[in-house]
């Protein structure tokens, strides 16, 4: 007799088929069907760099758990998406301009086309952007910390695996993922290298750069660390003041445009309505 909760090679076999059979329906026909489609030998995706669509996914952290090919495929497939969407309004942007032209048709596709295209870079930078500013907003903090751990004693490996698990952000994602290359044997230059290309900040790039400059010549790392951590805290200042300097520019426009037209209507129109009333 078995213990009560112990299971047998055959109940793991039933219990894992059972797995299998409960798969969502993108595991067993979505993404099949996708890679399909994607595969590497067809003439239509040898027109495509992956390496490059691969590494924007690796900059924005691959959102959704999407895969080069998956991406690629959406971006074949958006273009009829758009076209038809577009294709849609053509009755009512008819109607409303009084045409009945091919010409129309012919424009909303080509429009939606193009849009359809574009969407997912266009949804793609903007998560890279996302990112990499959040990157970069959490960077003096997280070396503050690191710095006080190294002068504390810890090493550096032993100081950013800490203050990454303090981080819930994409930063702490990728001093994890770097920290687990160099317990897995490689290099940490080549780890922190690595990890300067995927992010692509030049914040974090330059940090890195000193890291490695003062590993390869010996300097002390806790003074670079102190180094590093004045100048991005600086910078973040300047940049700070900058943004304050661009806000009464920026704020032009909406007075512009909406501001300014309804205060012109406030104290412009009973005045317009007299002279209405007056016969002029």
């Amino acid at each position: 007799m078995s213990k009560r909760g112990s299971s047998t090679p055959f109940d793991r076999v039933i219990a894992s088929k059972a797995r299998k059979s409960e798969a969502s329906f993108g595991a067993r026909v979505v993404r099949p069907f996708i890679d399909r489609v994607t595969d590497p030998g067809s003439a239509l995706v040898k027109n495509f760099d992956m390496d490059a669509i691969r590494l924007r996914l690796m900059r924005g952290g691959f959102p959704r758990g999407l895969r080069a090919r998956d991406f690629l495929f959406i971006k074949l497939v958006m273009p009829f998406v758009g076209a038809f969407l577009f294709s849609t309004f053509v009755p009512i942007w008819a109607n409303a301009m009084h045409v009945n032209s091919p010409l129309l048709w012919i424009i909303a596709i080509v429009v939606g086309a193009f849009y359809g295209w574009k969407m997912p870079d266009i949804w793609l930078n903007s998560i890279i952007r996302k990112r990499q500013t959040e990157i970069q907003l959490s960077l003096p903090d997280m070396i503050d910390l690191v710095t006080v751990s190294v002068e504390a004693g810890l090493g550096l490996d032993a100081s950013l695996q800490r203050v990454a698990k303090r981080f819930p952000n994409a930063l702490s994602e990728e001093v994890t993922r770097a920290m687990q290359e160099v317990r897995l044997g490689r290099s940490r230059i080549e780890s922190l290298r690595d990890m300067s290309k995927r992010c692509d900040v030049p914040d974090l790039s330059a940090w890195i750069t000193a890291l490695v400059q003062a590993e390869l010549l010996g300097v002390s790392i806790a003074n670079v660390l102190r180094v590093q951590s004045e100048r991005l805290r600086e910078k973040r200042s300047q940049r700070a003041r900058e943004a304050a300097q661009k806000a009464p520019i920026k704020m032009v426009f909406p007075l512009v445009l909406f501001i300014f037209p309804a205060l012109f209507v406030i104290i412009l129109g009973p005045a317009l309505l007299i002279a209405i009333n007056s016969g002029f």
